[in-house]
């Protein structure tokens, strides 16, 4: 239990000592005051701006016993303010004097992991305030009390909340803490921080913590006890006088710096909330905000995040005339990874001029080698956006997270009045994790420190793993040359791990490169050698492993250890989903959320959600699939063709649903409970109250959730609680709340920017269910027992892909003699071993590795090369059974086709990609909402155009008057004429237009009928863009498309139902020709016959697929956020569907 909790707890037990002795928690401040006076507390309410409060909402006078509140709002408010106040008295004794700044009584036990939440933390003192919020809401509401109110008596949100005089969203809160998380009656320790150790300190923990003087280095193994040795120097520096406030903690994550915050508050709180414990990052923005004025920013500048950061760019990103990052669709992805370029060099502290002068040198350097010519204009192309990028951030007083540790560089190491400043108030500093710091945080140190006096850091080179952050394990090599006469020193006792577990990640380290420059590994294993060997065990196939994970998870279970004591680590998500759905379908309960919008529950809010502006309700086709409004597909469908067919205003369908025939009693009794869930609603509702009352109310989806209880609802109880959280707080914006939310939510996923939404909240640690987690998600952690899957050749380690924009050569510190792309390989090989080291690490008792023999191909699959250093450690037992899993595969749609189906060439295009979305777009035809970007309204545009040609100049040219009059036509209808840069859409619509036309002119044209291929199981209509008669009689078939082409594209079955239909029409030797106008590029077709012929046998397997209604999706990270049905992508009502001639 964390000090959160133990606060929250102490909170419901003076509530309930307050009741017990007649007081009336119906009356908040009555209560409040009782309990306050009840201590020999004066309370007193003064006006607001008394200079007594001393600029805040309430302070706490520990000399004089007095509370002092300011007698603003409600009962409930005052009340909460005395609350927050007692707070500090009961929980830090009463012997600080307070001001309360500020109080928010609804808000979230943790913020989520995502944005700017991600990297910023509260620093020490916001994490008290945040306590004490909590502290007396709990006193206020118990969540004991609300569950049973809410459970047992069945009282709604609004009814509760009217009986405590409390408002709404207070109530509802505290509701989800009380039906979502786990109870804190049942705490299993599934993953425990790292070990403490014995409570008196070994030699090496002693000598460590007691080091005074020059810059101390701790090198500490895993298991070693390195926090509570750095709690002991701190403890040691306190007890020895030193001043609180002086002392600055640094760590590398919010996490870290949490639990240590937590530590040292246990035993001195009024020390651990006067010191300074947190990120660098949080730390270089208290810099920023403490010197804004020579920064020339606003004292609480504003930050963005990386969605913010793009969004900032996609309005400047056609104005750069960029050429291999130029993408004149949908350019997030390429700014994405432009971003990310950027991000890199500013952990290097290099900014675009500088970026700029590498990428030059570069291109001089490049001669006449044409692979080195492209790699520095690229990086040059990079700089271009970084520049405009800085001026954008500029203009604009806004900040990202590069810096937040790179301008405090530039300013500290720039002005000896601020390094003066830094030097006099924090005169002890200490890191944690050290290996994980880039060279920006190095740096700053440097600034800081100075000479190093004063200076202790802990870490462990081995466990870098934060490469892709501009970590490097050689910071640990170097801090001799960043700190002369620096001493180092290391722990030499492993607490953790049984002897042979440790045994085996030193034996490891000894060839790991990060060993070099750090001192060698020998760990004494304080428990011995107990328990068994670790284990191999190799599988037939990657579905075998899962099995035999299972298995072997399932065979400890019976021997009496528990699942909350078992972990299973992965190199990536994507191995972590399919052992997921594995242990799911064994029985087998899996602590593990995934991709959080992916999840059916959150699925079906955001379902839910995007009905509120959808006048054509598509995602009924989902919510018809849940239990309180199910209905056949028939019905669904009704209802959707009859609001097609209306075309009404948003949430018009809540009323129109009764006008609409042939509907069956349960389905217009479930259309009514879903109108009537949606009483009230607006397109300008918060999307926060309206999700939170569904879920509490509308659909008594926590309250059941609670009462199952068992590990799979208390999965899906948690998915909703993040879920919810995350809405809790959206960036500011205009438009409408719930389209911005799911705009948002799209583009978070698209750019993988969702991660941190799979990290569990701290009360996950009460269900015992096996833990799921990334490698990188376990550092700091340990199990009972800990299995690691994926031990083959490109398993671990990963095979090497090197991002899309390389670092230009020079800019990584210590890479001298290397390009960049040679430096981010030689970083990557680094970091597998140490992904390697920390993972062999984790195990207390026992560790299995697993791999598997067979690719799905049924050809050899190679252990994982890091084997072979461990191997004469590993036993390799008898198999045991495989554990065969429930499986269940989806039913295919009960479907009639009327007549033979008649489909485009664009369409079964479509089917390849995901016959799911070919189902709801084209079969189903649902539609769907995209926002349309300026860029699509200028491919619209050139759309438009491109038709009007075909249908009016197949085999002519218009004139130039001619069209330009069509192009301005096309752009006052569809263009983005109301954009701040409207009129470079717009000349790079009409160069587009301008290619297209050039490209027409080769050859002569002809008329270009529409082809029919004909298959028992249905007919495929081509539709060729164009036709063109050369040299010889040579016909070509042309395609013509927006883009630019993809290195793969001709295995598009597209491009093969074109080829089919070109021979059929011209004769064998007819030519496919595809013009690409965003890269203004023509490519002819190439396809063996052999390879023709096996793409006609896929074809036709698709015409049956679809005929025996097998529309199964295809999940693809990129495709499925861009997709119109992605928030109703899913199970389909039940019932049969009958499809008429198309």
């Amino acid at each position: 239990m964390d000090a959160t909790e133990a606060a929250r707890r102490e909170a419901e037990r003076l509530h309930r000592a307050n009741v017990a002795a007649g007081g009336d928690p119906t009356r908040p401040l009555a209560f409040a005051l009782r309990e306050a006076t009840g201590r020999g507390l004066d309370v007193y309410a003064l006006q607001e701006g008394d200079s007594q409060l001393k600029g805040g909402r309430a302070t706490f006078d520990s000399q004089a016993g007095s509370i002092l509140y300011d007698d603003r709002g409600s009962d409930f408010e005052r009340a909460f303010l005395i609350g927050h106040e007692l707070g500090h008295v009961v929980l830090e004794g009463g012997t600080l004097d307070v001001v309360t700044v500020d109080v928010e009584p609804d808000r979230s036990m943790e913020d989520a992991p995502v944005g700017v939440d991600r990297v910023l933390d509260y620093g020490a003192r916001e994490r008290r305030e945040v306590k004490m919020d909590l502290f007396a809401r709990e006193f206020l509401l118990p969540r004991r009390v609300l569950r049973e109110l809410h459970v047992d008596e069945g009282l709604a949100s609004d009814a509760i909340a009217k009986r405590f005089g409390a408002p709404l969203a207070v109530v509802q809160q505290q509701l989800l803490d009380a039906l979502l998380l786990p109870p804190v009656e049942e705490p299993y320790p599934v993953g425990t921080g790292a070990v403490a150790g014995p409570l008196t300190p070994d030699p090496t923990q002693a000598q460590a913590a007691a080091h005074r003087g020059l810059a101390f280095q701790l090198q500490a193994g895993p298991g070693t006890g390195k926090t509570r040795t750095l709690v002991r120097r701190i403890e040691g520096l306190l007890a020895e006088g030193a001043d609180p406030t002086t002392i600055l903690v640094l760590t590398f994550s919010n996490k870290a710096a949490n639990e240590l915050c937590e530590r040292i508050a246990a035993s001195n709180p009024v020390a651990a909330a006067a010191m300074w414990i947190g990120t660098f990052h949080a730390f270089g923005l208290d810099i920023v905000r403490r010197f804004h004025d020579r920064l020339a920013l606003p004292p609480d500048p504003q930050l963005v995040d990386r969605t913010e950061a793009i969004e900032l760019l996609e309005d400047e990103f056609p104005r750069l005339d960029l050429k291999h990052y130029r993408n004149l669709w949908d350019p997030a992805l390429d700014l994405s990874d432009m971003l990310s370029a950027i991000s890199r060099a500013k952990d290097e502290v290099v900014d675009a001029a500088g970026y700029r002068a590498l990428a030059q040198s570069m291109a001089v350097r490049a001669g006449t080698d044409q692979d080195a010519t492209v790699r520095a204009q690229k990086c040059l192309e990079v700089a271009t956006l970084f520049e405009a990028y800085e001026r954008l951030l500029t203009a604009r007083q806004l900040l990202d997270f590069g810096d937040l540790v790179a301008l405090p560089v530039r300013l500290v190491e720039g002005s000896a009045e601020v390094r003066d400043a830094l030097r006099a108030r924090h005169e002890h500093v200490l890191v944690d994790e050290y290996q994980d710091v880039n060279r920006a945080s190095v740096r700053l140190l440097k600034a800081i420190v100075g000479d190093g006096r004063n200076l202790w850091v802990v870490g462990d080179a081995r466990q870098s793993i934060y490469r892709f952050r501009g970590a490097s394990a050689t910071n640990i090599a170097r801090f001799a040359i960043d700190f002369p006469g620096a001493q180092a020193s290391q722990l030499g006792i492993n607490y953790r791990s049984d002897k042979r577990i440790v045994d085996v990640f030193t034996e490891f380290a000894r060839g790991m490169q990060a060993s070099v420059g750090a001192l060698p590994l020998n760990l004494q294993a304080d428990r011995g050698a107990t328990g068994e060997r670790v284990e191999l065990r190799v599988a037939g196939s990657a579905d075998d492993e899962i099995s035999a994970l299972a298995a072997s998870i399932a065979a400890l279970h019976e021997h009496g250890i528990a699942y909350g004591g078992q972990a299973v680590l992965c190199a990536s998500n994507a191995r972590l989903n399919a052992i997921a759905a594995g242990l799911e379908a064994r029985g087998i309960p899996a602590l593990h959320l995934g991709s959080l919008f992916e999840r059916p529950e959150v699925k079906d809010l955001l379902a839910l959600l995007s009905l509120v502006n959808d006048p054509r309700a598509a995602a009924m086709v989902r919510v018809a699939t849940m239990a309180r409004h199910q209905m056949p597909l028939q019905d669904v469908m009704r209802v959707i063709e009859h609001l097609r067919a209306a075309n009404p205003a948003s949430m018009a369908w809540s009323a129109m649903h009764a006008e609409v025939d042939g509907l069956v009693d349960g389905s217009r009794e479930a259309l009514a409970r879903l109108s009537t869930l949606f009483a009230g609603v607006s397109t300008s509702t918060n999307p926060w109250s309206l999700l939170t009352g569904w879920t509490i109310d509308g659909l008594g989806l926590a309250k059941t959730l609670y009462q199952t209880g068992d590990a799979r609802s208390r999965m899906q109880g948690l998915a909703i609680w993040q879920f919810l959280n995350f809405c809790r707080g959206q960036p500011r914006g205009q438009g409408v709340p719930v389209l911005r939310l799911l705009d948002r939510i799209r583009r978070l996923v698209l750019l993988s920017e969702d991660r941190g939404l799979s990290q569990l909240p701290r009360s996950a640690e009460n269900i015992d269910a096996v833990r799921l987690m990334t490698i990188h998600g376990s550092k700091g952690l340990e199990f009972d027992v800990v299995h690691l899957p994926g031990m083959v050749t490109s398993g671990l380690p990963r095979n090497n892909v090197p991002p899309r924009c390389l670092p230009p050569d020079g800019l990584i510190h210590g890479s001298e003699g290397l390009t960049g792309i040679e430096a981010v390989k030689a970083g990557h090989d680094e970091e597998e071993e140490c992904l390697f080291f920390v993972a062999l690490s984790r195990a207390r008792d026992r560790l299995l590795l697993y791999a598997y023999a067979r690719q799905a191909d049924g050809r050899a699959r190679s252990p994982s090369k890091f084997v072979a250093p461990i191997d004469q450690l590993l036993v390799r037992p008898v198999p045991v059974p495989l554990q065969a899993a429930l499986t269940s595969t989806g039913a295919p749609l009960a479907i009639t086709w009327q007549g033979r189906p008649q489909w485009t060439d664009i369409q079964v295009n479509l089917f390849e990609r995901c016959p799911r979305r070919f189902l709801y777009t084209h079969v189903l035809r649902l539609g769907g909402r995209r926002t349309e970007t300026a860029f699509m309204k200028m491919h619209n545009v050139v759309g438009d155009v491109f038709e009007w040609l075909k249908r009016e100049h197949e085999t002519t040219s218009p004139t130039v008057i001619q069209l330009a009059a069509r192009f301005e036509e096309a752009w006052r209808s569809k263009g983005a004429t109301e954009h701040g840069y409207a009129e470079d859409y717009r000349r790079i619509g009409k160069r587009l237009v301008d290619f297209l036309i050039e490209s027409r002119s080769r050859g002569a044209a002809a008329p270009a009928p529409p082809i029919s291929l004909g298959w028992a199981e249905g007919e495929i209509l081509v539709s060729p863009d164009g036709v063109a008669h050369g040299a010889g009689g040579r016909v070509t078939v042309r395609r013509v498309k927006t883009g630019k082409q993809r290195s793969n594209a001709f295995d598009d079955i597209e491009y093969t139902v074109l080829q089919l239909a070109a021979v059929q029409a011209y004769g064998p030797h007819a030519q496919v020709e595809v013009t690409y106008l965003t890269s203004e590029t023509i490519q002819p077709m190439e396809i063996s016959s052999r390879k023709l012929e096996s793409r006609r046998e896929k074809l036709q397997a698709f015409l049956q697929a679809m005929q025996a209604g097998q529309f199964p999706a295809k999940p693809e990270a990129r495709s499925c956020p861009r997709c119109p049905s992605f928030f109703l992508c899913g199970d389909l009502p039940g019932g049969a569907w009958v499809q008429e001639k198309l």
